[in-house]
């Protein structure tokens, strides 16, 4: 009786602190879910949250990317690299226009979106591959007006982004990502076009201005957006490349 009492009370033992080990990988998800991040990424050529850098490819060379359904041929048009704020992130449907080539759609704040005010007075929400920011009346006059001189450079810093991940680790980085995150992209602006196992052709161009004519910058259609082939990804979850 009592080599059973004592075996009962070693299990109730091992279940509270089951139960404590529980409770705080659940306090931990939930801290990283909502702290702000500040990162300092390492082994990163750009300073923090400045003007993504890029520089014209001429005559890029047209290579074949095997993607799920079919191959993509790209043609680097330009260096890139961005240094900034993740301000959402969606996964593209299967069969949605250019999944197979962009799987990713990743919005990205730089410039003063590193603030904490900043990012929490601007609202984003993503609807297809579309990026669509907003802010009040209020958020304007009593936040962003401190760092903004006009509502147009928040539209200047702020950027949607459809990622082409070069290889599995690269893609892993990617799917790493969260809201709030500090992220560094390094890769091409690209132009493609798309053949797909099902007779499918798409193709599309990236963006290479910050001065698009939309109001937001996230039209797959109209190229308003940046169209990345993503070679590095760096944030806090790792160096992926």
């Amino acid at each position: 009786m009592n080599i059973y009492l004592d075996n009962d009370t070693d299990i109730s033992k091992i279940d509270i602190k089951t139960k404590i080990i529980f409770v705080l990988v659940v306090l931990v998800v939930l801290i990283n879910h909502i702290r702000f991040d500040n990162t300092e990424l390492k082994n990163v050529d750009m300073e923090p949250f400045s003007e993504p850098v890029q520089q014209e490819i001429k005559n890029g060379k047209t290579f074949e990317h095997e993607v799920s359904g079919g191959v993509a041929e790209i043609t680097p048009i330009a260096d890139y690299k961005i240094y900034g704020r993740v301000y959402d992130i969606h996964y593209r449907p299967s069969k949605m226009w250019a999944a197979a080539v962009y799987p990713y759609d990743v919005s990205i704040g730089f410039g003063d979106f590193k603030f904490k005010e900043v990012y929490k007075s601007v609202k984003v929400r993503m609807a297809g591959t579309v990026s669509y920011y907003s802010y009040s009346g209020s958020a304007w006059q009593n936040h962003l007006s401190k760092y903004f001189k006009h509502e147009g450079g928040i539209n200047h810093a702020f950027t949607n982004n459809h990622l082409c991940p070069a290889n599995k680790n690269v893609r892993k980085g990617i799917k790493k990502l969260r809201k709030k995150d500090i992220v560094y992209l390094e890769g091409y602006l690209i132009k493609y076009k798309f053949r797909g196992n099902d007779g499918r052709m798409e193709e599309g161009i990236s963006s290479t201005v910050r001065n698009d004519k939309e109001s937001f910058r996230g039209n797959n259609g109209s190229g308003s957006c940046e169209q990345i082939y993503v070679t590095r990804v760096v944030s806090r979850h790792g160096d992926f490349r």
